[in-house]
């Protein structure tokens, strides 16, 4: 058994407004000391120099030995505290033996009840780099590095150190950059289990996978409210919210969610060490645009109820936390800043490395900082002169001169408390039955009302159906009412007079979960469900509004058009509705496209939208386009030159392009992420969507004929190389 214990003093730090100051470094007068270096501070330092709001405060829950290079943590129905240490994650700027399965899951917990961790015990030892994970009842859920498949661990002997492991889920391998895999593994509330690549039924062991609308809807991390909603958010494009209009399950629809000036960061700290994102030169701060936003959770807590419902997302590069408040209009969410100007939380501390949130059972804020100097991947970290990205070799210099690549091997795990409210009691659900947990939906704490609905629904407790059929009737609370409704539906025990009854309910959250309940019966022909639903078309709640016309669709009614049109006529300045009208022209233009060039529509959101730009246009970062348009590329020109585009793809290209430099100033190599057919398709896919080609003119073969031609290349592609090779050929 790996168990050891660790007794650790608590820090509690408290602001004033945002009392610390951020000028704690030597500048002379352009902004940099050359000689300046940062010495790698203490946990107790380095939580000194963290802003937060006034009336909260900060305290270490974990430090380095007890946690290292945490990447993503999860609570159990314990309270224990599951982390996901990348141990190999860049302990050199060259990367050195990234992939080497050496890293952990460890369990920590807080045994006296006083908010400091102190038992720690190594869960899983030598895997490849654990992306996330998911308790259940007698089982973790665990996604490593590498592959799309999800592993079951057991701890029989319950000594905090799995014993056994199951396959959950089959899947295939997922050799992309690192930054770009799966992620995710969040229990919603319709009882699927999403990832960042696909939404889970889970039954008896197992999961079966349904793909999203686009085939991945996140980067790192993915985040839940009360009513269902899916928060996504993106490093790449730097976007720290995304996605969220419809509750999961529903198509992803491309339109406008950021409020004004929401895209401005407001980073206090100096240290010039970004790849993309820009610095604010007057300020003398990191970052004019988002970087690397990740790591998100909803706060749903009543310690902190004038921020219940807002989203919270990490920014590493930025050394802070964004808040955001989705403000509702005409049923349209928009997000907001929160704290306008600033940020919710935020450091000058060049090591301060928040990559993931977590709303805690004890009703606090939970925050994993990996607290190291080289948060980029290697792909985003060139060493080498000679290398095309300039700024990016200078930018290796500078932090090697100021120290900051001896940071490595550490890890702060804090929470935000209030100064005026205790923390919450911890929570002893993994041995209680189904009348127990039902009990828990009544909660005021969102992380309760989730673990109690998880365990009853994975965990098969048919027992909780009376108590559960009682607050689907008569819940003191809507979100009591909402969690019982799904969490029978979870159990195959929902009836037509509970959805009927909720159908009229007062409360408009629950009239619409009612509403996205009654498509199961809608499917199986329930003529009186049917009957209640049409009688409500003229719903005015907005959102409510929007859930029927999501609800009657080809599946549940072949009358749904007609219903929708009525719908939009009841419902005609709805700016989701003509979102969705778009949605369903770009799935006729599919009808016009080869199967392999919808196939490779799959690839390109997946991986190439970031950059490249949903529209084929590029995608900006606010300052500069950050990748060449595959729309009019020349390379696709006149049927285009498959055998250039296929070495594009399969080796990278870095460097200006037609004399211009986009910002991320490379392009990765996919030779490891996808095969043959997968890149013939995305070629096919960007040809015939904006380039006028005939169907199917790139062929697996030609892709394959180069992946052999180019085997020994090593390096990206540069233009001046590319075109010399075209006019040989």
């Amino acid at each position: 058994m790996n168990r050891f214990f660790f007794l650790t003093g608590c820090v509690a730090l408290t602001s004033s407004v945002f009392a610390v100051n951020p000028d704690s470094f030597n500048l002379d007068e352009k902004g940099w000391d050359p000689d300046t270096t940062f010495p790698i501070p203490t946990p107790e330092e380095a939580a000194q120099r963290i802003e937060v709001p006034k009336g909260y405060h900060l305290e270490v829950v974990a430090s380095e030995p007890m946690v290292e290079e945490p990447a993503s943590i999860a609570f159990g129905p314990d309270g224990e505290l599951y982390v996901c240490e990348w141990r190999t994650y860049m302990q050199d700027e060259y990367a050195t033996d990234q992939l080497a399965p050496v890293s952990r899951v460890v369990k920590l917990v807080d045994t006296d009840g006083d908010g400091q961790m102190d038992q720690r015990t190594v869960f899983i030892d030598n895997v490849l780099l654990p992306r996330t994970v998911l308790l259940l009842g007698d089982r973790v859920l665990v996604n490593l590095t590498n592959s799309n498949t999800i592993y079951a661990y057991f701890d029989d002997d319950r000594d905090g150190v799995a014993d056994r492991r199951e396959v959950a889920y089959e899947g295939d391998e997922n050799k992309g950059n690192i930054e770009h895999q799966s992620s995710g593994l969040v229990f919603n509330l319709d009882n699927q289990i999403y990832t960042n690549y696909a939404r889970m039924g889970y039954h008896q062991g197992k999961l079966t996978p349904t793909p999203h609308s686009v085939a991945r809807i996140s980067q790192w991390g993915l985040a839940r409210d009360d009513d269902g909603r899916m928060y996504c958010s993106w490093a790449g494009g730097g976007d720290p919210a995304s996605s969220f209009q419809f509750p999961g399950g529903y198509p992803l629809v491309k339109i406008d969610e950021h409020g004004p000036d929401y895209d401005t960061p407001y980073a206090s700290c100096k240290v010039w060490d970004q790849s993309s994102g820009g610095y604010n030169e007057e300020k003398q701060v990191v970052l004019t645009k988002f970087s690397a936003a990740c790591g998100q959770t909803v706060l749903r807590s009543p310690l902190m109820p004038e921020w219940y419902g807002n989203l919270v997302t990490c920014e590493p590069v930025g050394r802070f936390l964004r808040m955001t408040e989705v403000q509702w209009e005409k049923g349209k969410g928009t997000a907001h800043n929160a704290f306008p100007g600033s940020e919710f939380i935020r450091s000058a501390d060049p090591y301060f490395r928040p990559v993931w949130a977590e709303s805690g059972p004890d009703g606090c804020l939970y925050i994993a900082d990996m607290s190291r100097g080289i948060i980029q991947e290697k792909n985003w970290f060139p060493t080498e002169d000679g290398d095309e990205r300039v700024a990016w070799v200078n930018r290796y210099k500078r932090v090697k001169k100021w120290g900051m690549l001896k940071a490595f091997r550490h890890g702060r795990i804090y929470r935000l408390v209030p100064d005026d409210k205790q923390p919450g009691p911890l929570p002893s659900m993994s041995d209680e039955d189904g009348t127990a947990l039902a009990e828990h939906l009544t909660s005021d704490n969102g992380w309760w009302r989730d673990t109690a609905q998880k365990l009853i629904v994975t965990g098969e407790h048919q027992d909780a159906v009376p108590a559960l059929k009682e607050l689907a009737s008569a819940a003191r609370t809507a979100d009591a009412q909402i969690t019982a409704l799904w969490s029978l539906e979870g159990l195959g025990a929902l009836d037509r007079e509970l959805v009927l009854s909720a159908l009229q309910s007062p409360e408009p959250r629950v009239r619409t979960a009612a509403i996205h309940l009654s498509e199961a019966f809608l499917e199986k022909g329930d003529a009186v469900v049917r009957e209640a639903l049409v009688a409500k078309l003229d719903e005015s709640d907005p959102k409510t509004a929007m859930q029927l016309y999501l609800s009657f669709n080809a599946k549940t009614d072949k009358d749904y058009a007609t219903i929708r049109g009525q719908i939009q006529a009841l419902s005609a300045d709805h700016p989701l509705v003509a979102a969705l009208n778009a949605r369903q022209e770009r799935l006729a233009d599919e009808g016009r496209m080869s199967r392999s060039a919808v196939a490779g529509r799959n690839v390109y959101e997946s991986l190439c939208t970031t950059c490249h730009g949903a529209n084929g246009e590029g995608a900006s970062d606010g300052t500069k386009q950050l990748a060449p348009a595959p729309k009019g590329n020349h390379w696709f020109a006149d049927g285009g030159r498959i055998d250039i585009i296929a070495r594009v793809l399969l080796k990278g290209q870095m460097g200006p392009i037609q004399g211009r430099t986009y910002g991320e100033g490379i392009m990765i190599p996919l030779e490891t992420v996808y095969d043959d057919r997968a890149l013939a398709n995305v070629i096919n896919f960007i040809g015939e969507k904006w380039n006028q080609w005939d169907k199917g003119v790139a062929k697996p073969g030609d892709v394959a004929k180069v992946r052999e031609a180019e085997t020994s290349r090593l390096t990206p592609w540069t233009e001046a190389e590319l075109e010399a090779l075209a006019k040989k050929h």
